[in-house]
């Protein structure tokens, strides 16, 4: 045999040794996550902008919350059966009060190029880009939609401008109004996180009812009080929660059930899920298209499958107990019925899975358990205020912070 067949084997072993180096993956955690929900151009109170974009840069903004070296930008096109064109995208930083940073633009590109035309029902990442970011900063994503688009995304206030203004410190003449955001994360590269825990569930994990623009949701105010902690450094968190979202049938959202792979198994890096979802099941839903009630069984049954497919991703889960509800519009006696049975199922299982967050029992009103903390909820009997997210935060603390590092 010839010296330079005998040497070709192990030329070849080097050379895909040196390829797999080359290659290896940037581990990513998630800095920002908005699950799409779909476009919303309601416009009763005034905020909404009530029509497509029509050859605008929407800037969109997120708050950070891991530290990391490198960041890419995630945009959705995943609810929409049609392509989405997006003409020249942008990052840029924020001071505290809002107002665009000097120099720190940055072009975002896709495959090197300016533009990209995302697909209908997919997913799409930036290039990444070396920009250093802190936990609690806040960035700010400008899109150029070229064409008329109604993106279906979650939407939020943003501030939207006439032409491609992406390469523009400010916008020209903004309008701030309650529109589709299509970037959907932010993913951090360079980060310490070691555990990322994914927060799913209705608007009480997204913050209904929370002060706007001051992150005080409890999985926002759970990030920092881990960041505080020796022992709670290694987490990132994404926040998964949709208001109006339900277990069992779609209606602001796909359902939980249909949403659990985009929105919570496919987060990179995920370790840990809490789950926290099922009364907007419960409350007696007015609409009659969306009169379903489901009954307990096929809750706790729909609480099996999120358990199963999450176990089978390798990821821990956590579930926490339905928060009191009575004097909700939508309350009534069958449906605290089902909450205190489902509850009564997630507290006798507790072996079974990584921790139970007793929610229902940090949230009752003393000498009153089927209602909410009167002084920590916004007065719907539903949603907790900043001190009731604070509290929400200060209970699931301990339960995260017993998974370790």
């Amino acid at each position: 045999m010839k010296p330079a067949l005998l040497a070709a084997p192990a030329l070849l072993g080097l050379l895909a040794l040196t390829a797999a180096h080359a290659v290896a993956p940037e581990r990513w955690v998630p800095g920002w996550a908005s699950p799409p929900i779909g476009y919303e151009p309601d416009t009763r109170d005034g905020k909404g902008l009530g029509r497509p974009f029509r050859d605008e840069t929407v800037r969109q903004e997120i708050r950070v919350g891991a530290a990391g070296g490198s960041v890419r930008v995630r945009f959705t096109n995943e609810l929409a059966g049609v392509p989405l064109r997006i003409g020249a995208a942008s990052i840029l930083r924020l001071d505290a009060e809002g107002k665009s940073m000097p120099g720190s633009l940055r072009s975002l590109s896709f495959g090197q190029a300016r533009s990209v035309s995302v697909p209908a029902r997919a997913p799409m990442l930036s290039d990444p880009i070396a920009y250093p970011v802190q936990a609690g900063e806040r960035i700010a994503v400008s899109i150029h939609y070229p064409d008329e688009t109604a993106a279906p995304a979650h939407a939020q206030m943003v501030d939207v401008a006439a032409g491609d203004a992406t390469s523009m410190l400010d916008l020209p003449a903004p309008r701030h109004v309650r529109a589709s955001g299509v970037v959907s994360a932010l993913e951090v590269g360079g980060a310490s996180a070691t555990r990322v825990l994914v927060t799913f569930g209705d608007s009480i994990t997204e913050g209904a009812g929370a002060s706007p623009g001051k992150a005080m949701s409890w999985p926002d105010q759970l990030g920092r009080m881990l960041a505080g902690n020796a022992g709670g450094r290694c987490w990132a968190i994404a926040n998964a929660g949709i208001s109006g979202n339900r277990l069992l049938s779609s209606g602001r959202g796909p359902n939980a059930l249909s949403r659990l792979d985009r929105d919570a198994l496919s987060v990179p890096g995920a370790t840990h899920i809490v789950v926290l979802e099922g009364i907007n099941d419960i409350g007696k839903v007015k609409d009659p298209a969306h009169n379903w009630q489901p009954t307990a069984a096929q809750l706790i049954a729909a609480y099996e499958q999120i358990l199963a497919r999450a176990k089978g991703r390798g990821l821990k889960v956590i579930f926490g107990t339905l928060l009191p509800y009575e004097g909700a519009a939508y309350a009534d006696p069958d449906g605290e019925q089902r909450r205190e049975t489902v509850n009564r199922w997630i507290r006798a299982n507790a072996r079974r899975f990584d921790g139970v967050i007793d929610f229902d029992l940090a949230m009752q009103e003393p000498g009153k358990p089927m209602v909410m903390r009167l002084p920590e909820q916004i007065g719907d009997h539903l949603h907790p205020n900043d001190a009731g997210y604070t509290r929400m935060a200060k209970t699931a603390l301990p339960v995260i912070l017993a998974q370790g590092c």
